[in-house]
């Protein structure tokens, strides 16, 4: 072995070693169970939602706003999936404004309707523009998306519809005929 290699081996190992020191370091800064606090891991904000009547829009504190207008019938296609649901179809129309300062996608957007003490059953309906969520665009800073979605309600006069915008950090806006 030459004095060049050596001198390498040495540099690279000084390297890896110092390397590998931080690491270890910050993990140990990281753990809060030597600060005295939870083994835990941290848990993401999660928003506020609240209770309005259709029409109402609400905004959470990150500045996501969500508006659904009340619910008006509606006549499934033929290709529509009712899922052999007896009732009245009535459709419900979703706005969103994305207010936060990060993209946000309707997709994971879940919404649950009961009507006459009954939950509704949603329809599917491809050839009506009727979708089981938002679309999976994702909506930049300030960007607006409106559509619709439809369910077999039991009363078209007493439905209670629950929205929660996406799968986590969001706690869902209740939606009342008023």
């Amino acid at each position: 072995m030459t004095r060049s290699t050596s001198v390498r081996r040495t540099r690279r190992t000084a390297v890896v070693a110092a390397a590998a020191a931080a690491v270890l370091l910050a993990a140990g800064c990281a753990s809060t169970a030597s600060a005295g606090g939870s083994d835990e891991p941290a848990q993401a904000a999660t928003y506020a939602g609240t209770t309005t009547t259709f029409g109402e829009s609400y905004t959470y504190a990150n500045g996501l706003v969500v508006e659904v207008k009340a619910p008006a019938a509606f006549v499934p296609s033929e290709g529509a999936d009712v899922a052999g649901a007896e009732g009245e179809a009535v459709r419900v129309r979703v706005n969103l404004i994305n207010g936060t300062s990060n993209e946000f996608v309707p997709d994971k957007l879940g919404v649950t309707v009961v009507s006459g003490g009954v939950e509704a059953t949603q329809i599917l309906d491809p050839g009506s523009r009727i979708e089981l969520t938002g679309p999976s665009r994702p909506l930049g800073r300030a960007d607006v998306v409106a559509f619709d979605l439809a369910f077999v309600v039991e009363d078209p006069e007493d439905v209670t519809l629950t929205l929660t915008p996406a799968l986590g950090g969001y706690d869902p806006v209740v939606y009342t005929i008023g």
